[in-house]
């Protein structure tokens, strides 16, 4: 049975409970890959003909979303540095079931019955030279639940070895039946809480040390991989099968020679957390709106965590420097030198001019512009080469002002829902000067399990929440669809708003809405602008502020200045000229119909897209559309015409 059809009619035989809620839940999918970077990974692999040879190690720290492909041979995981809670050193390897696309696995169970997730295997490594007098040690950190959900005591987590006589093909596929015979599984770990794990406290990763002391491992194609076993929890009270409902993280992981199972300790001080945002609130702003205002907008001091994973104290220096779009230094904080302790000691850095430095005042040149691009580039050194992982050394914020206002960095970790009678979600902004609002963007992810096939939110934009002031108001929006936006769908305003001061972006839904039908969207865990964000539950008490500490993900998309003029706005109750039938459609073909401001027909084409704005596909245009292998959802179709470069979107839902 399809696994989308059984998780359905698991889900409507459990009761749902409606009352008054703001829930987060993890995430159904990653968006951070697809296809098209899962291409441009492949054709940056290395080629096995030339084994790795010793010390093997990586932290994890460097832009994800793939794994290094000179180093691992497959693209399960995903390379972040957001799920983890306190990781050795920024960013790390998370596990979790979902695919290299971001989609949650075919074979995956809808049951609690464990089944394999994600690989992380090695290139081959060259240990032929070697034999056990070398000592030769594989250490790693892990930690389960992160950010994410928790694994059950059914599940585990698992490394293993490759026997001998046995290759690996080089993308990690396999056969489970084979898999049994070319493995040999040499520790794993049962699921459990964070809260179980960590007891609260240091250590949030714990260390393991796997000597390997067999002769047939030192042969010049040794593989060593980490894999995920995997189920949904029986028995939730909000059933939710999702792709991040199950994580592990690994960081740090060496393999070398002349060591101890005891030995842990690294000649490496280290980031131990992202850069952030120069701004206070905003990740990110339109440049007019900063330069109206610079000292109101920024923030007094960075929060900077560093680490020494060594036993021993060392002499350090510290700075950062502002770069411009050539990447040219403009302005440069430096902090000096200092000495820091071990981590397993003292814990991160406590010294202030290198772990709270100021913002410097004025730190970029304010001349308009239509957009601004920097860089934050905050660096360490020990001694005068550095110490043996320089990589960790250095962490950069990309500073963008563009058109829109955002709380969010971009990558989801959470889900945002809220439940109760005709719920709604309020985002505060705050503009520097009178603007034009053209457009919204919200990282939307359908409904839990995409049990509501006809997903339909009202859009709105007020000045002040209560007493209720609106400037702006649209039932069912229909979102331009971008399959280049990462994640976020795009809402034009049929009409620009004019707004000043503070305004809030309303996305509401009528009637009794559980879980189940409440919009999904992304909910960033990096940035805690809670304090932005209102909910709605028709409980009578009006508005809420967020008890959940994050940013929701929705962005004001401004046009400053722009001139409009009554020919280009939409005619009252104009009608799209296409025209999409039976709507919705229980069967597998729809038809399409035009009128005459299409002109001809031959040069139009059609496009597919989810509610999300993936591309689903694209064909040249027909009056009768296949859709029989599209499942129960709600869908965009575009046509252009090549000709004149319009575009028309509907929407249609289908409904078996």
């Amino acid at each position: 049975m399809n696994i989308r059809v059984l998780l359905l009619l698991l889900y409507i035989t459990i009761p749902v409970k409606l009352f008054a809620q703001e829930v987060l839940l993890p995430l159904p999918g990653n968006k951070q890959k697809s296809a098209e970077r899962l291409h441009d990974q492949h054709t940056t692999r290395k080629s096995t003909a030339i084994p790795l040879t010793l010390p093997f190690w990586d932290d994890f720290s460097y832009k994800g979303p793939y794994p290094d492909g000179t180093k691992w041979a497959d693209n399960d995981v995903f390379v972040n540095s957001g799920f983890a809670v306190h990781p050795i050193t920024y960013g790390v390897a998370t596990f979790d079931i979902l695919d290299a696309q971001g989609h949650i696995y075919e074979h995956a169970r809808a049951d609690n019955m464990p089944f394999p997730a994600d690989h992380l295997t090695s290139q081959p490594i060259d240990l032929g030279s070697h034999s056990p007098a070398d000592s030769i040690v594989l250490s790693f950190y892990y930690q389960p639940q992160g950010r994410g959900g928790d694994p059950g005591v059914q599940d585990s987590l698992v490394v293993q070895f490759l026997l001998p006589g046995n290759k690996e093909n080089n993308n990690g596929d396999h056969e489970e039946e084979e898999d049994i015979l070319r493995w040999q599984s040499v520790w794993s770990a049962a699921g459990e809480s964070l809260k179980s794990f960590a007891l609260d406290t240091f250590p949030y990763f714990k260390r393991v040390a796997i000597p390997i002391t067999e002769e047939k491992y030192f042969r010049d194609d040794f593989r060593f991989r980490f894999r995920n076993y995997a189920s949904f929890s029986p028995g939730q009270t909000i059933p939710n099968y999702s792709g991040t409902a199950n994580i592990w993280n690994i960081d740090y992981v060496l393999l070398n020679q002349g060591r101890s199972v005891f030995d842990d300790a690294y000649y490496d001080i280290a980031f131990a957390a992202p850069a952030q945002s120069i701004l206070k609130d905003y990740t990110s702003m339109p440049w007019s709106q900063y330069i109206a205002d610079p000292p109101s907008v920024l923030r007094e001091n960075f929060s900077v965590r560093i680490a020494n994973l060594d036993n021993s104290a060392y002499n350090y220096t510290y700075r950062y420097v502002v770069q411009d779009e050539e990447l040219r230094t403009i302005r440069t904080y430096s902090g000096g030198s200092w000495v820091i302790n071990p981590f397993s000691q003292e814990g991160y850095q406590d010294y202030q001019p290198h772990t709270s430095p100021i913002v410097l005042p004025g730190p970029f040149p304010v001349a308009p512009a239509q957009h601004r691009h920097f860089r934050i580039v905050h660096s360490l050194r020990e001694g005068a080469t550095g110490d043996d992982f320089t990589r960790n050394d250095t962490i950069i914020y990309d500073q963008v002002f563009s058109n829109y206002y955002s709380y969010d960095d971009g990558s989801p970790e959470r889900t945002h829902l809220v439940k109760g009678h005709s719920p709604a979600r309020a985002l505060q902004f705050t503009t520097k000067h009178p603007d034009v609002l053209e457009a919204v963007q919200i990282f939307i992810m359908g409904t839990i399990n995409e049990q509501n096939p006809r997903l339909v939110f009202d859009l709105s934009i007020k000045r002040s929440l209560d007493p209720p002031d609106v400037l702006y108001n649209t039932s069912d929006p229909i979102p331009t669809p971008d399959e280049d936006q990462n994640g976020f769908v795009t809402i034009n305003l049929d009409h620009p708003v004019e707004v000043k001061d503070t305004f809030y972006v309303v996305i509401s839904q009528t009637g009794n809405v559980p879980l189940a039908n409440s919009v999904v969207i992304g909910f960033d865990l990096g940035n805690d602008a809670s304090h932005r964000l209102f909910n709605y539950f028709g409980d009578g008490a009006g508005w809420h502020p967020s008890l959940k500490e994050g940013a929701l993900m929705v962005r004001a998309v401004m046009e400053r200045d722009k001139t409009v003029t009554t020919d280009l706005l939409p005619l009252l109750g104009e009608q799209s000229p296409v025209t999409v039938y039976p709507n919705p459609a229980s069967g597998n073909n729809i038809h399409i119909r035009t009128d005459d401001r299409l002109v001809n027909a031959a040069e139009n084409r059609m496009h597919v897209f989810d509610i999300t704005g993936r591309l689903l596909y694209s064909t040249g245009f027909t009056s009768t559309l296949d859709v029989s292998d599209l499942d129960n959802g709600v869908y965009l179709l575009r046509i252009t015409n090549q000709h004149n470069r319009t575009m028309h979107t509907v929407r249609f839902i289908i409904s078996r």
